[in-house]
């Protein structure tokens, strides 16, 4: 009997040693990078073993693997057994005297109470604690699973190369790695399973969304029609275009020649050095500085470089049928990323402006992107920019006023048309119409 008792002890030490390994497998792979970089500068050396366990994901995972499988056959191999020569005797002295019968419900009940323990002891709770809290799990089983790594390494290392071998028979590359870069749509799920995090405030995570949004976007997406500029004439004498500057009070302005192309664009700045100097000139296209052109392909995270690296924080989009497609700001580009900005001297309203209905109704010529922001969905497949070059794209022809038309997301009616351009548009979500 206390041979029995030594083993069935011996089988509990399994099942633990069972849990360890499963609690630093779990640990190690929850555990981000960054958190592991953050550990090892704070906590000693432990934390750079840790940093230094997980750098060789691949080798520790194997000597955790190796550590699972040795505690389960011992456990088997040592436990079941042990189980039986207690439980016997208890069976017999029930008055079971059919020596075959009370081995064989023995062996049942010892084969319960070994798997129930296996499961629950050294496979489950093990797993959800180191999902639940990795960067403590981790801490403490690192230094004992570098050690155990050591120990076993010849093992860890025939079997990690014989691994490899089988891969490279199936065809499968067998080079270490793990994938840990998240695409920009993981990484908006991971966001917004986040969003109970009471860390954050909701604009936080806007915010944070609208950053990753930010580097699919062109151009195209955020510029203003060249049409809804206040540009100035560059052979207009200065007191005309000092009156059209002080009425708008913008920081520049694009100066136009006879055609009407931009030739340039003039900066406020220049213009109070000028006066302040004295050396006002007639024309304000002595004053101005070079205007850089842009594809409306161009992504916007490019243009925000520019824009960085010192070029005018004013671009036209690329010449069509000889004007002007757009114009984009620096602004524009900020509003992207934190949302619309304003200041004492512009006041703007919303582009899209929402009716107490739930509809919204907006300019044709926006583009899709604030549509697509102001819905929070996304329109694929469209070579057009603004949502009244997708309304004539649905329909093939020109729209006339008061015309419907349906999309997946939502139905738009056109409110007004201006010759071959739509003026207003109202949008009715799809929530609203079905």
């Amino acid at each position: 009997m206390g041979s029995s008792i030594l083993l069935i002890f011996i089988a509990f030490l399994l099942v633990l040693l069972n849990g360890f390994f499963v609690a630093a497998e779990f640990g190690l792979v929850k555990l981000r990078s960054t958190r592991v970089k953050a550990i090892a500068k704070t906590m000693g050396w432990r934390g750079r073993i840790l940093l230094k366990v997980h750098g060789d994901l691949d080798a520790y995972l194997s000597a955790c693997q190796l550590g699972i499988t040795l505690s389960s056959l011992g456990l088997g191999w040592i436990g079941e057994p042990a189980f039986v020569q207690v439980l016997e005797p208890l069976f017999g002295a029930l008055g079971i005297v059919n020596e075959a019968l009370v081995h064989t419900i023995a062996f049942a009940v010892a084969f319960f109470i070994i798997s129930y323990l296996h499961i629950v002891v050294g496979e489950l709770a093990p797993k959800s604690m180191a999902i639940r809290m990795p960067g403590k799990v981790s801490m403490w089983t690192a230094v004992p699973l570098y050690g155990f790594y050591w120990l076993m390494y010849p093992a860890i290392w025939t079997l990690n190369h014989s691994a490899n071998w089988v891969l490279r028979k199936v065809g499968l590359d067998a080079a270490p790695g793990h994938d840990s870069h998240y695409s920009s749509e993981e990484l908006k799920l991971i966001l917004r399973t986040s969003q109970s995090d009471d860390q954050y405030t909701e604009d936080d995570w806007r915010v944070l969304a609208q950053a990753l949004d930010f580097r699919d976007l062109d151009v195209a997406d955020l510029m203003h029609p060249f049409s809804e500029a206040v540009a100035l004439s560059a052979s207009a004498d200065i007191e005309t275009s000092l009156d059209k500057i002080v009425q708008h009070r913008y920081s520049r302005y694009p100066l136009l020649d006879e055609n009407g192309q931009v030739q340039s664009v003039v900066h406020l700045k220049d213009i109070f050095f000028a006066m302040r100097k004295g050396e006002m000139p007639d024309r304000l296209k002595k004053l101005a500085r070079p205007v850089q052109t842009v594809s409306p392909r161009l992504s916007a995270s490019e243009l925000f470089k520019r824009f960085q690296q010192g070029a005018p924080h004013f671009a036209v989009v690329a010449y069509q049928d000889g004007q002007p497609l757009g114009f984009i700001t620096l602004d524009n580009l900020l509003g992207a990323l934190v949302g619309e900005i304003r200041d004492e001297f512009r006041q703007a309203q919303n582009e899209w402006t929402k009716l107490d209905d739930g509809s919204m109704i907006g300019k044709g010529s926006l583009t899709i992107f604030t549509l697509e922001r102001a819905l929070g969905i996304d329109i694929e497949d469209t070579d057009v920019d603004s949502v009244g070059g997708l309304i004539m794209q649905q329909l093939g022809d020109l729209p006339s006023e008061g015309q419907r038309v349906q999309f997946e997301h939502f139905d738009a009616v056109v409110k007004k048309m201006n010759g071959p351009r739509i003026v207003l548009v109202r949008i009715y979500p799809r929530e609203m119409v079905s």
